[in-house]
């Protein structure tokens, strides 16, 4: 019996990839979990309108308590600090169903799911800060880069710290990142900390895994987290189990549970990939097979990018994923933090700084939009953009028109065909005003560009993993590093140049050629974006 148990789970890795095209294991092991939570969170929401509809007897009680509630909810939500466009979305579903409306609202707020996430984040970032102490921030500010140095004690208060002397190297493509990263893992001495959003179980994430395994059997310690959403194949337990079969140690970000909470939105859609402190490697690229061009894929090509960072700026990606690690209530007693923390980082003679920065869904601060909306406020010549996806809050959309209105030259690089339906036809009414605000919009024409990117005036550059969308700025984990002075500034510009040559730049009166369901779908669809 037991030797049975060890040949399937021996097998599960082959047996998924042979099956890829057939779905029978998606449908056996995945669809019925995701067909058993959308049941269970189905029968909570039948629950709440059976109860309001047992109401309808005092039909005139009904109207008249949803007219309160309708009321007070309005004002509630006037005077609460936050986003507009968040009140909006919500205010609409309160006013069309009041009384289900403020029930779902109160069930938002009240969530003890995400309160006890939310701590369990907070206890995790404080074990982390005993064997990271920054001490007086003042003192870790780079006054030779005056510039920038309110950004940099920005970051410095949300403790991500800008370092020198770092070696930055910048890979264009998924295929010239993958040849790197297999080469980097295979010298790994020490650990492999491999933080993803996507962890599709195909050919390139098969010789991914071969890699890991060899170097688990040689001691290396290799911990592996990825989100369970989108991650549904090896978010369940018999693949964790594979995994640790071969010594190495998985965590699923946030399982999906047939819970109504809030948590559930929020994802880890960082990228962080980190060799024994000595490299590390972030950008937009997930592990699955469209990333780096291998085989036959729904999009002839797939753009993106990533950095490859080696030196002390490594330490603080190593924080966040130690952060995010423990959160999971993944911490080892052993766990000894200076290992991976203190360790004897390279020095380059390099100029410039490098800032690691991150975001998450528990911190009250919107980090990633601030250091967006920093570079659109300093662009003095141009601000060049690279985004899948825009929907874009009054703020940014604002200080992005602003920039073009004082001249500078803002231009932005997006799909031409979409990933997400609703999602591509809402960003299509935000791209309308912009480029009737004289921002050139440019269509990638060669396959999907999956890049996120901001260059401005051949000084200051960030790669990362985070959209100009509200998931990006507010619910998702996400990652990213601002270069400044630093060479591979140059080389993400001509990155840029290069993959106009693959666009077509929409006109004004593009937007009116779509057909109309589609500007509909858009339109409609638009004021429900926060929530998306």
């Amino acid at each position: 019996m037991e030797k049975r148990k060890t040949k399937k789970v021996n097998d599960l890795q082959s047996l998924i990839i042979r099956d890829i095209h057939g779905m029978n294991i998606f449908k056996r092991i995945v669809q019925s979990r995701i067909i058993l939570t959308a049941l269970l969170l189905l029968m909570q929401i039948l629950l709440i309108l059976l109860f309001i509809l047992r109401l309808q007897q005092y039909i005139e009680y009904y109207f008249l308590v949803s007219i309160v509630l309708s009321v007070a909810f309005l004002i509630y939500l006037t005077n609460r600090q936050g986003k507009n466009e968040f009140k909006i979305a919500w205010f609409i579903p309160v006013m069309i169903f009041p009384l289900a409306g403020v029930i779902f609202y109160s069930l938002y707020l009240t969530d003890t799911g995400e309160r006890k996430a939310k701590r369990a984040l907070k206890r995790s970032k404080n074990q982390i800060a005993t064997m990271s102490d920054i001490g007086d921030p003042e003192t870790h500010l780079k006054t030779t880069y005056p510039d920038i140095l309110d950004l940099q004690k920005y970051l410095i208060r949300e403790r991500f710290l800008p370092y020198e002397n770092n070696q930055i190297d910048y890979f264009p493509t998924g295929e010239a990142f993958f040849t790197d990263f297999i080469a980097a893992l295979k010298n790994a001495q020490d650990f492999i900390f491999l933080e993803t959003f996507i962890l599709r179980i195909d050919e390139t994430w098969d010789m991914i895994l071969s890699v890991l395994e060899e170097k688990a059997a040689e001691g290396v310690e290799v911990r592996l987290m990825y989100d369970a959403f989108a991650s549904p194949m090896a978010s369940g337990r018999a693949y964790v189990n594979f995994l640790k079969s071969k010594e190495i140690h998985a965590v699923v970000f946030n399982p999906m549970i047939p819970v109504f909470t809030t948590r559930q939105n929020f994802r880890d859609h960082r990228k962080i990939y980190i060799i024994d402190g000595k490299v590390c490697y972030s950008g937009g690229l997930n592990f699955a097979n469209e990333y780096f061009n291998y085989g036959e894929n729904y999009f002839p090509y797939w753009k993106d990018n990533a950095i490859r960072i080696q030196g002390e700026a490594i330490r603080s990606f190593t924080t966040m994923f130690l952060e995010n690690w423990n959160m999971q209530g993944s911490r080892k007693e052993s766990d000894n933090y200076a290992r991976f923390l203190d360790v004897a980082y390279n020095t380059y003679a390099y100029s410039g700084l490098t800032i690691p920065y991150g975001d998450d869904s528990y911190n009250d601060e919107n980090i990633a939009e601030n250091v967006y909306l920093y570079m659109t406020h300093s662009a003095k010549k141009y601000l060049h953009i690279t985004s899948p996806y825009i929907l874009l809050d009054n703020t940014f959309q604002e200080a992005l028109l602003f920039a073009a209105h004082r001249g500078v030259d803002v231009r932005i690089i997006v799909p031409s065909v979409p990933d997400h339906f609703i999602t591509f036809y809402i960003g299509k009414t935000f791209l309308k005003t912009l480029v009737e605000n004289g921002i050139r919009v440019y269509l990638y024409k060669k396959g999907f560009i999956h890049a996120k990117t901001f260059i401005t005036d051949d000084r200051t550059a960030t790669v990362g993993s985070i959209n100009l969308d509200y998931r990006s700025f507010y619910h998702h984990f996400e990652c990213g590093t601002i270069l400044h002075d630093v060479s591979a500034v140059v080389q993400i510009e001509a990155d840029f140049q290069n993959t106009l040559s693959d666009c077509v730049e929409m006109k004004i009166g593009d937007y009116e050629k779509l057909p109309w369901p589609k500007r509909m779908i858009g339109r409609v669809f638009r004021v429900f974006s926060p929530l998306m």
